[in-house]
């Protein structure tokens, strides 16, 4: 082997090797979900998949449907959410059912997020979400 032939098999090596290294880097890791979006994820604290929703930009009117919305692997949205990021300037509301129904609800606050873990919706059973008034108005009083 000539020299030649040996430092353009180093060159390609490292080459490789350092595309390796840049594939993964924690800048690469997780989904940042974007300024004015909400965001859900598939698994708990923002892992997984995640799913935008352009009813839910901010000043949006909200999504009663999450069966017709898929996260970007392609699983369908109805009822997989593990998590959500509200990443806008208002109080987002999380329905355990479809079209804003009754039953167990979970508040986000301005750029929060939660994990559902039963003490709102549960995991696995968010359905719709919109944004409403901050509850009880800001009031202390509100329990």
């Amino acid at each position: 082997m000539n020299r030649r032939t040996l430092a353009a098999g180093i060159g390609i090596a490292v080459a490789v090797t350092g595309s390796l290294f840049g594939i993964s880097s924690p800048a690469s890791a997780g989904y940042q979900c974007p300024a004015r979006q909400v965001c859900f994820y598939q698994d708990k604290d923002r892992n997984g998949s995640p799913a935008t929703l352009a009813g839910l930009a901010q000043g949006g009117n909200g999504v009663g449907w999450f069966w017709d919305h898929k996260f970007h692997n392609g699983v369908n949205l109805n009822d997989q959410a593990s998590s959500v990021h509200n990443n806008t300037n208002q109080w987002l509301r999380v329905y355990e059912h479809n079209n804003f129904g009754s039953g167990r609800t979970q508040w986000v606050q301005p750029y929060a997020w939660a994990n559902f873990t039963g003490g709102g919706v549960k995991n696995d059973s968010a359905s719709s979400a919109r944004f409403e008034e901050e509850p009880c108005g800001g009031s202390e009083w509100c329990v």
